[in-house]
C-alpha cells in the first residue's frame, strides 16, 4: 500500500497538537463542534515534549530575504535558524531525560503506566472522538419528525416497495464494487427495490443482473444534467468522489429535495485539500464544498477520513466503519512483495523475530507512555525468550510505526528510552508513516496494537495486519472484544499490564504453530469483518433520512431481517465459491484490470484542469502542486461531451448564421425616405399600435398554428430539460420559473404571464402544474390559438406514460374529426402504477375514486373536498355530502395528462380557480406558518402540499359537467370510454358544475375584487387569473368614449386657436398686371 492513511494525520513535531487547527477550521466555516467535527472530551496542552517545526520558519525567512535582496541579512537569519535547530534538539533530548525523573522505566517498576487507565471506564484525559452531533440532532432528535415506527402504526395503502438509486463510478472489479454489491444484497433483504446507475460500464454487469438489479449507464452533459428522473426514487446513494457530477445534478430543480447519501471511500481528495489552500485555489475548494453540502449525509468508512476532509465539513459527516479495502490491499501486496526481500531491505536477519507496533491514527499526549510500556514488555520478552531459546544470541526487533508529521527526533527519543531499558542498539526501530507501512507489517512475526485508548471502531491498520496473516496482540477494550476471541484469532491483554503483554509476545514468538493458527484464523475473520454491521447501519440510517410516501411499502424491521442477512462480503460474486482469494488475485495481477482500482483520481484531475483554465494561470495547476499530470485517456472527461451538447452547439451556430443573413438582407433593402416630420410621427404611432402584429413568428409557431391540438409540457428546473420534446411541434413546454426556462426554445414563461401568483415560490411549489394551467388561461387567446388544448408533464416520459407516435396520430385524428364531441382524453390513470396495463385486460380496474384519493393524500381527500365545496358554494356547516364518483370498473385520470377543447379548458379553469382559493383559505395558515401539511407525512411531500389532491380535480369536474371521459393507451393509441354518460344520469351534480353557475360565481368574485370588498385579508383568487365582470366592461367602454370625446374637444380647440390668430404674415410683394398691348409683339414685327 506504500503509504497508510496515518501519514495524513497528526503532527507532534510542530509544537501544537493536530486537533487544535482542525477545531479552528470547523469554527471558521461556522460549523462548530456539533457539525460533524472533532469533539474534544478534554483540553490538550499547547506544547509537545518534542522539538517544534522549523521548515516553515526557514521558508518564510528565506523568502523574505530573497524579496528584500539583502544577502547579509539572509545569512544572519540562516545562521540563527541553525542555532535554534541545534538548541531545540538539545532541549528535546534533555527533556526526555527530565521525563525519566518522573517516570521509572525500569523493567520491574510499575510506574510507567497508571493503573487507573487500565479500567474500562477510565481512559487517559486526552481522548478524542468524532461525534456527528449535527446529524443526530437533525435526523434522529428533531421534534415533530415522523419516524418509521410512527408510520407502522398508521393505516397505509402501499402498492410498491421503496426505491433506491445506487450511483457507481464504474462496474469493474475493485474494493468499492465489492462494498456496493454487499450493501445491495443487504438492502434487498430489507425490502428496497434497487437500480444501479454507472458512469462507466464494466465486467460486473452480469453480477448485478444476477441479483435482479437493473443497470443503466449515465450520460452527463456540461450543465450536469442527466436523463434520469430522480423523483422516482425515495433516495440516492452515491459512491466515490468520482460521482460528483451526479451530486451536482441533484442540486438542481426539481431534484434539490431528494435525500442523498454520499459514500466517500478514498482519501485522494483529502490529501490535496491542504495543497489547494496553499495554492489559493479557493474557487476549487468552494466547488467541492458546494457538492459536499448538497448531500444530506456524507458517509465515511473510517473515522480517520473525517479528519482528512475536515475542510469540507458542512455538518453532515457520518461514519459507518467497515470495508473490504484492507483485505484487497493485503492480497495484492502479498502477490507482488516477498517477505524475505522486505527483511533484506530493512536489514533484518532471517532468523530474527520482528514485532511491529501500530496504533491510533490520532496523536495524543500519552502516546510516548504507551510506547514505553511496549518497550518495557519487549525487554521482559527478550530476557525470557533468550533464556528459553536454544539460540541465546537470537535478536528480537521492535518496529514502531509513527505518524505523518512525526520527525526523526521522536525516533531518537525512543532510542534513548530503549537504551535506558537495557535494550541493545538496533532493537527498537522507528518507521515513519511515509514509508512502506504495509511492507513492515507483512515482514513482521507479530503485530501489537500499542494504543490503549477506547477506539470508536476496529482500526483499519489491524484489519490490514490480520489480512496479511499476522498474529495480533491487542489491548482488552470493548471494540476489540467484539471482533477478537482471545486465543482463537488474536491475543488480548489487560490495558496497562506490561507483564501480560510480555507473556503474549513470548507466546507468539515461541510457539510458531499456535502463532500460525492465530494468524490464519485472524485472516479468515478479517475477510468478512463488519459486513453485516455495514448493512444494518445503512438500514438504520436510511430509515432516518428517507421519506416513505403512502404508496410505498415500509422497509422490514432491522431486528427481523438481521437473521436472514448474509454475513461477510460477497466474494462469491467476484469469483467461484470455495476458491481461495490468492488464486483470484494472482490471476488478476496478470490481467489488464489493475489500473481500474484507482477510482478517485479522474474527476479530481479534471476539475484541477478546469480550475486552471478558468483562473487563467499558464502553469499547470496539478504540476505546481507536485501531482501527476492529467492523462489523455480520461473516460470521465470524455463523458462530459455528449450528442446533446453537439446538437445544441449546432443549433446555436445555425441561429447565428440565420441572424447574419437577415441583417445583410435588411441592409440591402434599406431605403432613405424623404418625408415630413408629421408623416414620420404618424408612421411611428401606427407601428407602436401594431407592433405585436409585425413581430416575426418562429417556424414552430407557424406550424403549430395550423394544428388542431397543442399539448403543453409543464416543467420546473433544468433537471427536467432532457424529458421535453425539442422538435415535435405538437408539444410546447411551459416553465414555472423564469430562471429555469430553456434559453433557445419558444417555451412559455408561466411566471411572466402570471407574476402575481408565480413570483411567490410558495405557490409555485404547492400548486405544481396548476400554476401553468392558470398561466395559460390568463388571456389565453394571446398564447394559445388552437381549438384543442392538452397537458403532459415532463414526468410522463420518465414514468413511461408519454404518448408515442402512434398514440399521437390517433389522438389528433380523434380531435380533428370531433367524433367524440366535447370529451376529455387522458392517457395516465389511477391504477396505482400509472401507465402499466394489467394482464388480460385493456384497462385494469381501478379502486373507488375517493378511496384512491384518500390513499395518496394521507386520508384527508374527502374532508378537503367537502370543506372546500362548502366554502365555494356557501353551503351550511352541517353539509357533509361529496360529489358521487361511482365504482363502475372504469379508471380515472392522473398525472395531469389529458386533452380537451379550449372552451372546455376555460370552463374548467373557472371552477378550478374558485376551488383552489377555497382550499388555500382552509389550509394556508396551518401549512405556511406551522409547516404542517394535512396531505403529506414528510417535509419533502409537504412542500408540494396540494399537488396530489389537485390531480384528481379534473375527474370530478369532467364527470359532473357531462364530459365524455376517454382513456387513450399511450403505447398503441387505442381508446375506450370510461364512465359512459348514460350511466351517470341521476348521479351528476349539474347545478354545481354548470357553466352558468360558474360564470355567475366568477362575476361575483370579480365584482368584489374590483370594488376592493375582499372576503378576507389574504385572498388568493384575484392572483390566479384575469379579474373581469360586466361592470369592468361598461367602465372600460365609458373610458374609451370619454377619451374619444376629449380627443375631439382638443382637436376643435386647436382648430379654433388657429383660426382666431391675429398675426398674419405680410406679403413679400405685389403683382401688377401690365396694360393691354404692352409687351406684346405683333406677328409682323
Amino acid at each position: 500500500m506504500g503509504r497508510h492513511r496515518e501519514d495524513f494525520l497528526g503532527t507532534i513535531e510542530n509544537g501544537l497538537y493536530w486537533e487544535a487547527p482542525v477545531l479552528n477550521q470547523c469554527r471558521d466555516h461556522n460549523n462548530g463542534i456539533g457539525n460533524g467535527c472533532v469533539h474534544y472530551v478534554s483540553s490538550f496542552k499547547s506544547r509537545s515534549m518534542f522539538n517544534g517545526r522549523t521548515s516553515n520558519l526557514e521558508r518564510t525567512s528565506t523568502a523574505s530575504a530573497g524579496k528584500s535582496g539583502k544577502w547579509p541579512s539572509a545569512y544572519r537569519i540562516l545562521i540563527a535558524v541553525l542555532v535554534v535547530l541545534f538548541l531545540i534538539g538539545t532541549v528535546t533530548h534533555g527533556f526526555v531525560f527530565l521525563l525519566f525523573g518522573y517516570t521509572d522505566l525500569q523493567v520491574d517498576s510499575p510506574k510507567i503506566f497508571p493503573t487507573v487507565f487500565a479500567s474500562e471506564q477510565e481512559t487517559p484525559n486526552d481522548d478524542v472522538k468524532f461525534v456527528p452531533r449535527n446529524i443526530v440532532e437533525r435526523l434522529l432528535l428533531s421534534k415533530g419528525k415522523v419516524t418509521v415506527a410512527d408510520l407502522r402504526k398508521e393505516k397505509r395503502f402501499p402498492v410498491r416497495p421503496p426505491r433506491l438509486a445506487l450511483v457507481c463510478p464504474n462496474l469493474v472489479r475493485n474494493p468499492l464494487s465489492l462494498y456496493v454489491l454487499t450493501l445491495a444484497t443487504g438492502l434487498q433483504e430489507l425490502g428496497y427495490d434497487l437500480e444501479v446507475h454507472t458512469l462507466r460500464d464494466g465486467e460486473l454487469r452480469p453480477a448485478w443482473e444476477a441479483l435482479g438489479v437493473p443497470v443503466r449507464q449515465l450520460r452527463i452533459n456540461v450543465q450536469n444534467v442527466t436523463s434520469v428522473d430522480w423523483l422516482n426514487y425515495e433516495g440516492v446513494i452515491s459512491f466515490s468522489v468520482n460521482t460528483k457530477a451526479v451530486i451536482n445534478s441533484l442540486a438542481q430543480e426539481p431534484f434539490r429535495n431528494i435525500p442523498v447519501v454520499w459514500v466517500i471511500n478514498e482519501d485522494s481528495l483529502g490529501r490535496r485539500l491542504e495543497d489547494y489552500g496553499s495554492a489559493a485555489a479557493e474557487g476549487l475548494i468552494s466547488d467541492w464544498r458546494h457538492s459536499f453540502k448538497r448531500a444530506d449525509v456524507v458517509v465515511f468508512q473510517d473515522y480517520a477520513l473525517t479528519m482528512v476532509y475536515t475542510m469540507l465539513d458542512t455538518g453532515n459527516f457520518f461514519v459507518i466503519p467497515g470495508s473490504p479495502l484492507e483485505v484487497w490491499t493485503a492480497e495484492n501486496y502479498k502477490i507482488t512483495h516477498s517477505r524475505d526481500s522486505l527483511r533484506a531491505q530493512y536489514g533484518v536477519h532471517h532468523d530474527s523475530s520482528v514485532i511491529t507496533v501500530v496504533g491510533s491514527p490520532f496523536l495524543y499526549h500519552g502516546l510516548w507512555r504507551e510506547h514505553a510500556l511496549v518497550m518495557r514488555s519487549l525487554a521482559r520478552s527478550v530476557s525470557t525468550f533468550g533464556d528459553a531459546s536454544t539460540k541465546g544470541d537470537r535478536l528480537i526487533q521492535l518496529f514502531i510505526i509513527g505518524h505523518g508529521n512525526q520527525s526523526s527526533s521522536y525516533g531518537a527519543s525512543l532510542q534513548i528510552m530503549a537504551e535506558h531499558l537495557g535494550l541493545k542498539n538496533g532493537t527498537v526501530r522507528y518507521v515513519g508513516a511515509g514509508e512502506d507501512v504495509t511492507g513492515v507489517v507483512w515482514m513482521s512475526d507479530a503485530v501489537v496494537y500499542g494504543s490503549f485508548r477506547n477506539e470508536q471502531s476496529f482500526p483499519s491498520i489491524l484489519s490490514l495486519a490480520m489480512s496479511l496473516q499476522r498474529p495480533v496482540i491487542i489491548p482488552n477494550r470493548r471494540v476489540f472484544r467484539e471482533q477478537i476471541v482471545d486465543g482463537e484469532n488474536g491475543i488480548l491483554f489487560p490495558v496497562g499490564d506490561d507483564v501480560k503483554l510480555s507473556e503474549a509476545m513470548v507466546r507468539v514468538l515461541r510457539n510458531k504453530a499456535e502463532a500460525g493458527a492465530l494468524a490464519l484464523s485472524g485472516q479468515m475473520k478479517a475477510q468478512n469483518m463488519c459486513a453485516l454491521n455495514v448493512s444494518l447501519s445503512y438500514g438504520e440510517l436510511l430509515e432516518s433520512v428517507l421519506e416513505f410516501p403512502v404508496e410505498a411499502e415500509l422497509p422490514r424491521r432491522l431486528d427481523e431481517s438481521e437473521k436472514s442477512l448474509k454475513e461477510g462480503w460477497r466474494w462469491d460474486l467476484f469469483f467461484p465459491a470455495n476458491a481461495p482469494l490468492w488464486e483470484y488475485f494472482q490471476s488478476r495481477m496478470q490481467g489488464p484490470m489493475v489500473a481500474n482500482d484507482d477510482i478517485g483520481g479522474s474527476i479530481i484531475e479534471v476539475l484541477e484542469e478546469q480550475w486552471n483554465v478558468h483562473s487563467g494561470v499558464v502553469q499547470n495547476f496539478s504540476d505546481s502542486m507536485g501531482f501527476d499530470s492529467l492523462t489523455e485517456d480520461n473516460n470521465i472527461a470524455n463523458d462530459f461531451v455528449t450528442d446533446f451538447d453537439l446538437h445544441e452547439a449546432k443549433a446555436i451556430e445555425n441561429e447565428l448564421e440565420a441572424e447574419r443573413i437577415e441583417r445583410e438582407e435588411l441592409l440591402e433593402r434599406k431605403i432613405l425616405l424623404q418625408s415630413t416630420w408629421e408623416d414620420i410621427s404618424k408612421m411611428v404611432k401606427k407601428t407602436e399600435v401594431h407592433k405585436d402584429d409585425l413581430k416575426e413568428r418562429s417556424d414552430a409557431e407557424i406550424q403549430r398554428s395550423g394544428q388542431p391540438l397543442c399539448i403543453y409540457e409543464p416543467y420546473h428546473g433544468t433537471g427536467a430539460w432532457p424529458f421535453l420534446h425539442d422538435e415535435n411541434t405538437l408539444y410546447r413546454a411551459i416553465s414555472l420559473s423564469t430562471h429555469a426556462r430553456r434559453p433557445t426554445d419558444d417555451d412559455v414563461d408561466a411566471q411572466e404571464r402570471l407574476p402575481g401568483l408565480l413570483n411567490d415560490s410558495y405557490y409555485r411549489n404547492v400548486l405544481c402544474e396548476f400554476g401553468t394551467f392558470f398561466a395559460i388561461a390568463n388571456r389565453i387567446d394571446v398564447v394559445h390559438k388552437n381549438p384543442w388544448i392538452g397537458f403532459q408533464p415532463w414526468r410522463a416520459s420518465s414514468r413511461n406514460v408519454a404518448l408515442t407516435a402512434a398514440a399521437e396520430a390517433a389522438l389528433i385524428e380523434a380531435v380533428s374529426t370531433g367524433r367524440d364531441g366535447d370529451a376529455v382524453y387522458f392517457w395516465a390513470r389511477t391504477d396505482g402504477n400509472a401507465g402499466t396495463s394489467g394482464e388480460g385486460s385493456f384497462v385494469e380496474p381501478a379502486v373507488n375514486f375517493w378511496t384512491y384519493c384518500d390513499s395518496v393524500n394521507s386520508g384527508q381527500c374527502r374532508e378537503a373536498f367537502t370543506m372546500s365545496m362548502r366554502r365555494m358554494y356557501g353551503l351550511p356547516d352541517n353539509w357533509t355530502s361529496l360529489p358521487p364518483m361511482p365504482d363502475d370498473g372504469g379508471t380515472w385520470s392522473a398525472l395531469h395528462s389529458w386533452a380537451m377543447p379550449t372552451s372546455s379548458f376555460v370552463e374548467f379553469i373557472l371552477f378550478s380557480r374558485i376551488f383552489v382559493d377555497a382550499l388555500d383559505a382552509q389550509y394556508y395558515e396551518e401549512h405556511h406558518y406551522l409547516g404542517k401539511c394535512r396531505f403529506a407525512s414528510f417535509q419533502r411531500e409537504g412542500q408540494h402540499c396540494y399537488c396530489r389532491l389537485l390531480e384528481g380535480l379534473v375527474n370530478v369536474w369532467a364527470y359532473h359537467s357531462a364530459r365524455s371521459m376517454i382513456y387513450v393507451n399511450p403505447k398503441t393509441g387505442e381508446m375506450e370510454e370510461q364512465h359512459a354518460l348514460e350511466s351517470r344520469l341521476g348521479n351528476m351534480w349539474v347545478k354545481f358544475f354548470s357553466l352558468s353557475t360558474l360564470k355567475t360565481m366568477d362575476e361575483d368574485l370579480a365584482e368584489a375584487a374590483d370594488d376592493g370588498d375582499h372576503p378576507r385579508a389574504r385572498w388568493l383568487w384575484p392572483q390566479t387569473g384575469e379579474v373581469f365582470w360586466q361592470g369592468i366592461f361598461e367602465r372600460e367602454k365609458e373610458e374609451r368614449l370619454r377619451l374619444k370625446l376629449e380627443k375631439k374637444k382638443k382637436l376643435k380647440e386647436k382648430l379654433a386657436r388657429m383660426r382666431n390668430k391675429t398675426y398674419r404674415q405680410k406679403s413679400l410683394g405685389r403683382y401688377i398686371k401690365p396694360p393691354p398691348g404692352l409687351g406684346y409683339l405683333s406677328p409682323s414685327g
